[in-house]
C-alpha cells in the first residue's frame, strides 16, 4: 500500500490516488489529524483514518510526501499559543512517520529535507557545470557593489511577510537596498518566456510562457486571478542530458525546474524539490501522472493487486 503524507486540500494527491485506487493507497492529511488515530512503539506505527480504515508500518510499500503542511496560518502571539505547539507536534511525528519509511528504503521521489540539503545558492553554484546561470549575490549588513544596475530581488525561502502576504520576486536598484535587512538579488534578465521543467525520475516534461502574457515580473501573481497558457516545449538532446546530469549530481529523483528563455537560451533559476506540478496536466494529458504514478508503484503495486485477487473472500458467506 502507497502512504501518502500531505493535507485535505492538496488535489494532486486526489488524482493520484484516483488512479491507482483507493484500496491501495492510504492518506494522511495533516491538517485533520485530530480526525486520525496513531499509535507508534517498538514495533513500529498503525495509523487509522476517520473512514475506519487503518495501515501499520509493516504493509507499507511505498512513501510519498506530499504536501504535509498546513494551509490556514494562525497568529501567534508573543505568549505563544497551543494551537502552533499542537501544529509543532504533529508535523514532529509526521517527519518520525518518513523517517521509518525512509530507514526501509519505502521513500519515493521526494526527499524530505531536500530543500536544505541543496538549497537555492547551492542550486546556483552546481547549475554552472550544466547551464547558463544569472549573476547573483546574498548579502546583509553591506551594499552591493560591482552590480549590475537592472537587478531583481528574491526571498531565498518561503516564508509570509506580513498578514500572510507574500515576497514576489520585484525589480530592484542595489545600491538602494536597505542594508539592515537580508536581501538574495540576481541579474535582471529580459526574457521572452518562462519555462518550467518538470522532472520525474529521469524522465522531463517541459513547457513554456509567453512573458508578454502576464503583469509583471513573477508570474506567480497571476496565478489565481487567471488560467496562464503554458504550452509543451519540446526538448532537444543537449538539454535533457544537461537537465539528467543536473539533477543527478544534486541526488534529486523530482524537481520542477525554473529557467528564463532569452534569444533562445535557457538561464537556470532554481529547483524546487517538492514543487506543484499538478496545474501543467489538469486533464492527465501530459502524461506526468502516468509517469508519477508509474513511479510510486514500481515493484510492488501489481504484486498487491494479484495477492489481493487471490485471497479468498468472505463476503458471499
Amino acid at each position: 500500500m502507497l502512504l501518502i503524507l500531505t493535507n485535505s486540500v492538496d488535489s494532486t494527491s486526489d488524482e493520484i490516488v484516483r488512479r491507482i485506487g483507493a484500496g491501495r493507497v492510504f492518506r494522511l492529511n495533516i491538517d485533520q489529524w485530530r480526525e486520525y488515530r496513531l499509535v507508534i512503539d517498538r514495533d513500529g506505527f498503525e495509523i487509522g483514518d476517520p473512514s475506519g480504515r487503518s495501515i501499520r508500518e509493516s504493509k507499507v510499500r511505498a512513501c510519498y510526501l506530499r504536501k504535509p503542511t498546513f494551509d490556514d496560518p494562525i497568529d501567534i502571539p508573543a505568549s505563544g499559543s497551543p494551537e502552533a505547539w499542537t501544529r509543532s507536534e504533529v508535523g514532529a511525528v509526521i517527519g518520525e512517520i518518513y523517517g521509518m519509511c525512509r530507514s526501509r528504503g519505502l521513500v519515493r521521489l521526494v526527499e524530505k529535507g531536500a530543500g536544505i540539503r541543496v538549497g537555492k545558492l547551492q542550486q546556483l553554484r552546481a547549475a554552472e557545470r550544466f547551464f547558463r546561470v544569472p549573476r547573483w549575490q546574498y548579502h546583509w549588513g553591506d551594499a552591493v557593489r560591482g552590480f549590475p544596475e537592472r537587478a531583481v530581488a528574491k526571498p531565498l525561502g518561503a516564508d509570509f511577510v506580513q498578514d500572510w502576504r507574500f515576497f514576489f520576486t520585484s525589480e530592484v536598484v542595489p545600491a538602494e537596498l536597505d542594508i539592515g535587512f537580508p536581501w538574495f538579488v540576481q541579474e535582471r534578465i529580459d526574457a521572452s518566456h518562462d519555462e518550467t521543467v518538470v522532472y520525474v525520475d529521469g524522465t522531463i516534461f517541459a513547457f513554456r510562457l509567453d512573458r508578454g502574457t502576464i503583469s509583471g515580473i513573477d508570474w506567480r501573481r497571476d496565478i489565481f486571478s487567471r488560467a496562464l497558457e503554458w504550452r509543451r516545449q519540446p526538448q532537444d538532446g543537449a538539454f535533457e542530458s544537461a537537465v539528467r546530469g543536473f539533477m543527478e549530481s544534486a541526488g534529486l529523483a523530482f524537481g520542477r525546474l525554473d529557467f528564463l528563455v532569452r534569444n533562445g537560451e535557457r538561464v537556470f533559476l532554481e529547483v524546487n524539490p517538492n514543487g506543484q506540478w499538478g496545474w501543467l496536466d489538469l486533464e492527465g494529458r501530459e502524461g506526468i501522472f502516468d509517469r508519477v504514478v508509474q513511479a510510486l508503484t514500481q515493484g510492488w503495486a501489481h504484486e498487491e493487486r494479484l495477492a489481493t485477487e487471490a485471497a479468498p473472500r468472505d463476503d458471499f458467506a
